[in-house]
């Protein structure tokens, strides 16, 4: 058997072999090269070769706080030289005027909100040259900054810094009330804190308010709550809104509108504002070219002054105002503060009344009831010691709002007191009123005259004397009536007794018939006399009726005497006309 051969293989050839492993390890080492950033910095050498006609552009190398400095090292860093800054095209940097190129435009600048790095700077990034470090410096000229919790106003915590928004209150009691206000009624509009306040009820506390920041006791933020991040050591957030405080820009006067909602716990609502309206809003608009009047923001009572107290809010002290188009104003209204404080109105006001000259008292009238021969005092008369009437005694009694003259008080120097109703042709007598019938019904400044009327007692009259039977038929039973005094004037009228002005020679008279008890009658005039110290006529003839006493019954009488047997006796005869 013949033996056959296998084919060898074919190796290949070494120097194969070797260019592979060449190939192999020059891949190996660009890779590696590669990941370590040889080549990049290789790149970044060359590009440094080639800056020329380029323009550096600061930027920010490190997170920026809102409110704060800015550093030098904030925005150069030695260690890296120019690579602090951006190098851009001339193009790129002419095409955005409002980046800023130079770095001594931005170090020592005050941030206005908060930045992150790698940004280039703008004027918008800071706050005006010359503001203050710190969250008071972000309060924009002429607002002041206003602190409240974040729970307080729903929604209020999510804005950021620059963020324009209202806040109105609900009050339903002030909604109530509001359309019984005079003001109202006429066609005014009620503000409260230079804010229109509208008929629902609904306050506008705050028009066109700005977040400054978000903060807690640890952190701050221009960037709205999400961004307000707190944490333990574990890595685990701590944020609470409780603890967090939203400081907001507002206009000084609503400062204190919003202190007294909040203090009040009135629910408050957040209106947020486009942020893409362009321009300002003019929130006075509906305000624009109405006039501005007073009005009283508490009840007033009849004839009291008006103080400033009157006029101003209970809650905020402000001056209660209706504004009004110009045809719509009266033209007695009163238009300043300054024209009501110290005027004393007529008649009980409510509040929200928009006052006229009417409305008060004219001068020389009495702010207080004055009883009859009392002294008016300053106090008690609308000009105070000024008045004219100060110091004069009243001729009656005088009600408040009474416009005084010379017929209601007495002449000047007279003293207060009972006497100074006396008139100079008088005397006062005071008399119980049980003593004469009518009396009771009597008051001061009454005219009345006094009768007295007696029965006849004939055996005691004529005791002695023999009457003839004709006489005796006729005087059996008599009553005579006399006239005491007449014109008699009530000064005062008491419980159980008058005083009564009486000419002196009635008095007597008057005082007789007490002492016998004899039965007396008032017989009251017409109308009423006026109490201003003016005499009355001392002749009854004068007066309008006149009263006559009956005529005494004996002056008709004759008495005889004769002897009859030695004895004397005297007969009594009517005469003969």
């Amino acid at each position: 058997m013949v033996n056959q051969r296998r084919p060898r293989k074919r190796s290949l050839p070494s120097s194969v072999i070797v260019i592979g492993l060449l190939i192999a390890g020059g891949v190996l080492t660009f890779g590696v090269v590669q990941f370590s950033g040889w080549l990049n910095q290789t790149a970044a050498l060359a590009q440094e070769n080639s800056r020329e006609g380029m323009v550096p552009v600061p930027k920010s190398l490190l997170n920026l706080n809102a409110f704060e400095v800015v550093q030098r090292s904030d925005v150069y860093d030695r260690a890296v030289g120019d690579d602090s800054y951006f190098w851009l095209t001339k193009k790129q940097v002419e095409d955005h005027p409002e980046w800023i190129t130079d770095v001594n435009n931005i170090i020592g600048r005050v941030m206005a909100r908060d930045k992150q790095a790698e940004f280039v700077f703008s004027e918008k990034d800071f706050l005006p040259e010359g503001s203050r470090s710190g969250i008071a410096g972000g309060v924009p000229a002429g607002k002041q900054g206003f602190f409240l919790d974040a729970q307080k106003i729903p929604g209020l915590r999510f804005l950021k810094s620059g963020d324009r928004f209202d806040l109105l209150a609900s009050q339903s009691k002030e909604s109530n009330e509001a359309g019984s206000e005079y003001g109202l009624l006429m066609g005014g509009i009620k503000t409260r804190g230079g804010k229109p306040i509208p008929l629902t009820g609904v306050r506008i506390l705050v028009q066109n308010a700005e977040v400054i920041a978000l903060a807690t006791n640890r952190s701050m933020t221009t960037q709205g709550g999400l961004d307000l991040v707190d944490s333990d050591s574990r890595g685990r957030s701590t944020n609470s809104t409780k603890d967090e405080q939203v400081c907001i820009a507002i206009d000084p006067g609503e400062a204190v509108p919003l202190t007294g909602a909040l203090g009040e716990d009135l629910e408050i609502h957040m209106i947020t504002r486009s942020g893409q309206q362009l321009g300002d809003y003019n929130d006075a608009d509906i305000l624009a070219g109405r006039i501005a009047l007073p009005a009283n923001a508490v009840p007033i009572e009849a004839f009291q002054t008006i103080q400033a107290k009157h006029l101003a809010e209970v809650n905020t002290g402000e001056l209660r105002q209706y504004y009004f188009l110009p045809s719509d104003v009266q033209e007695d209204w009163i238009t300043r503060p300054e024209q009501l404080i110290g005027r004393v109105v007529g008649d009980a006001i409510e509040p929200g009344y928009i006052f006229s000259e009417s409305d008060f008292l004219p001068p020389g009238s009495l702010i207080e009831d004055i009883k009859a021969y009392e002294m008016v005092i300053a106090d008690q008369v609308v000009e105070g010691s000024s008045s004219k009437w100060s110091g004069r005694v009243a001729a009656r009694d005088l009600t408040a709002g009474t416009e005084l003259s010379e017929d209601k008080v007495l002449p000047p120097g007279t003293k207060p007191g009972l006497a100074a109703a006396i008139p100079a042709d008088r005397m006062a007598l005071t008399i119980e009123v049980s003593s004469i019938r009518g009396a009771s019904e009597l008051a001061r400044g009454d005219r009345f005259d006094l009768l007295a009327s007696t029965d006849l007692d004939l055996e005691r009259a004529m005791q002695g004397v023999e009457l003839s039977p004709s006489l005796a038929t006729e005087l059996q039973s008599g009553a005579v009536n006399r006239v005491l005094a007449t014109e008699v004037l009530v000064i005062q009228k008491l419980e159980d007794r008058v005083v009564a002005a009486i000419r002196p020679d009635e008095i007597s008279l008057i005082a007789k018939a007490l002492s016998q008890e004899t039965a007396m009658f008032c017989v009251a005039r017409s109308g009423t006399a006026d109490l201003n110290g003016a005499s009355l006529p001392s002749d009854s003839s004068e007066t309008t009726s006149k009263l006559d006493s009956d005529p005494d019954p004996l002056s008709e009488i004759s008495i005889t005497e004769t002897l009859i047997d030695g004895k004397r006796v005297e007969r009594a005869y009517r005469r003969s006309p």
